[in-house]
This record gives structure tokens, sequence and C-alpha cells, in this order.
């Protein structure tokens, strides 16, 4: 997504456990640990304005760093939620203890994955993230409301694919979960539009972050 980064919007991306540079780490199916640790992270460097953007399983552990970041009065801006329904939404998908090629059949489901991604010799690296993936979704989710002090003060923006599945409960689903405003967007795409469609997307981040007040739809 670099390379269509607009003017003045610096990327700064999270490698979590199992992924890229940490990829001989074992990944980290609960959100408390996870949240915690990129929470304490961001804290050492957050003293402008910036902006958390979330897709997929990674919109739940947004919303969880964003909250732990807010309770330390640090100048989170905008929360951005992509592909993914809001927390009090539960959906006993069964994936997270799924044998290999079930989990494989709804990787493909999904679309967007790359073909190398599918090939025997990624599957052995992939799959345990994929299933933490799972698990870590499931355990930022919870069949009831937020409470007070779950709801963000800061505005929400929704982002979904025109033709992921799932979309229709990605938009105001999050209107809970904060006290300062939603607004949602869809682009072209499935349930990867970011890896699809990057310039449609980061044009969103930037426009939702410059711009003054609550959120505006487009």
């Amino acid at each position: 997504m670099a390379s269509f980064r607009p003017s003045g919007l610096e990327l700064v991306a999270i490698h979590t456990p199992g992924r890229e540079s940490r990829y001989t780490e074992p990944a980290v199916s609960s959100v408390e640990p996870l949240a915690d640790e990129i929470a304490a992270a961001i804290d050492e460097y957050a003293e402008r304005p910036y902006v958390i953007f979330g897709h997929s399983a990674g919109a739940l552990l947004g919303r969880e760093v964003a909250l732990r970041l807010r309770r330390r009065s640090r100048p989170l801006s905008l929360f951005i939620a992509a592909g993914s329904a809001a927390p009090h939404l539960v959906f006993d998908s069964g994936l997270a203890e799924a044998d290999d090629e079930t989990l494989l059949d709804a990787l493909r489901d999904f679309g967007g994955t790359p073909a190398d991604v599918l090939s025997a010799e990624a599957i052995e690296l992939f799959l345990p993230c994929l299933r933490a993936d799972m698990a870590l979704a499931d355990s930022c989710r919870r069949a009831e409301p937020p409470t007070a002090a779950d709801r963000l003060d800061i505005p929400i923006i929704t982002i979904a694919g025109v033709d992921d599945p799932a979309a229709e409960f990605h938009g105001d689903t999050w209107a809970l979960w904060t006290d300062a405003g939603t607004a949602e967007h869809v682009v072209p795409g499935g349930h990867f539009f970011p890896f699809e469609n990057p310039a449609a997307v980061l044009e969103i981040v930037a426009g939702a972050g410059s711009r003054p007040g609550g959120p505006t739809a487009g």
C-alpha cells in the first residue's frame, strides 16, 4: 500500500508474532497480551495525532488497542475498521478448530488470497497464523452490546468491500462502539479489498484523518 500513499500521510505497519520478520515467533491467539504490547509500542512515540486502521481480525484487535491508548490520553484521532463486523456480533464459524482443508476452502471462498500462499510450501507457515487470527477474533467478540467503558470517544470509520459476502455486517454495527459518530464507506473488491484496491482505501484514510470534526460518509 505504501506506493499509493497520499502526500503527507505516513504509514506504519504493525507486524504481529508469526508474520513477516517475526515469522519464527508463535502466533498469538488471545487479544489481551497482544493489544497490551501494541499499545505500549505506540505509546512510545505517539506524540502527534494519528489514526489506527485494522482489517478483518485486525479491526477487532485495533479497537482494543485504541481503547487502551485513549485511556492513556494519547492523541489518537480516529479508528478505522475495515472488513469486520463489530465485536457484539458473534459468528460460530468453528474455523479456528477446523481441519486444514476446511480452513483452506473457507479462505478460497473469501477470495483475494494469492495462489502461492495456498501452495503446499506456504501452508505450513500460513495456517497457524490463520488459526490464530480466527481465535483472536473470537476472543474479541461477545454476544452483548458495549458498556460505557467499552465505547471510544473518537469517530469510527468503517470500510467494506462491495463483493464481500459479509459486507452487510461491516457498516452501522460499529455505531454502538463510539460516542463520537461513525461513517460508512464501500469500495470495490471482496474481503481483501485493502490489497485489491489500496488507492481507494488510502484516499478514505487520508481524507478522514485530515477532516476536522466528525466523519463524513462517502
